[in-house]
């Protein structure tokens, strides 16, 4: 998966935030409109518009919210773009069972910020690969959004091949078929 993902060592000047995912209630998105109109900075969102109403209630709520909505997209052509994002917030209302898109995001050397809620809380690791904020926390988004800077974007890369990519799975899944077939032998003695 990670030789499809491009490392960008820096993000692109002027900076700007991102935010990929479903345009629906559960993922949050008002609350990255507070962080953009607090912090002044734009915010590139990609996916599928689900709910358009939700999203034009989004834009009406917050009006000094700078928000650029780009579509869906192919993974090559989302994964091109994510990689010039200083951050990419992931603010989700629900308990994500997994978090892909941390994947694709440091799989670009991008940091993330999330709430402290489910599969991404699990994948980004705090103050290395980005920042895990108290659950529906704005102010805490703000803060994690000033120490940004502080992240080695590479390191995001190496924690991505590390920890998920297709080499790191398979050798998951022999330690565990290792495993199962020890106790099934010693079982059978």
């Amino acid at each position: 998966m990670t030789e499809r993902y491009e490392v960008h060592v820096a993000a692109d000047d002027p900076p700007h935030l991102g935010f990929v995912g479903r345009i629906s209630p559960e993922k949050g998105l008002e609350d990255v409109a507070e962080l953009s109109a607090r912090t002044g900075l734009p915010v590139r969102v990609w996916g599928m518009l689900q709910d358009e109403a939700y999203y034009r209630s989004i834009l009406d709520e917050h009006p000094t919210a700078r928000f650029d909505y780009r579509g869906f997209l192919p993974t090559d052509e989302l994964q091109a773009e994510i990689g010039g994002c200083a951050a990419v917030v992931m603010t989700p209302k629900w308990v994500e069972a997994f978090g892909n898109v941390a994947i694709e995001a440091m799989a670009t050397g991008v940091p993330v910020i999330t709430y402290d809620r489910g599969g991404p809380a699990e994948i980004v690791t705090d103050g290395e690969t980005g920042f895990v904020t108290p659950v529906d926390d704005v102010d805490g988004l703000v803060a994690a959004v000033g120490r940004i800077s502080t992240i080695d974007r590479v390191m995001c890369r190496q924690r991505v091949e590390e920890r998920h990519s297709t080499a790191a799975f398979a050798s998951r899944v022999e330690s565990w078929f290792d495993h199962v077939l020890v106790t099934d032998s010693v079982a059978d003695r």
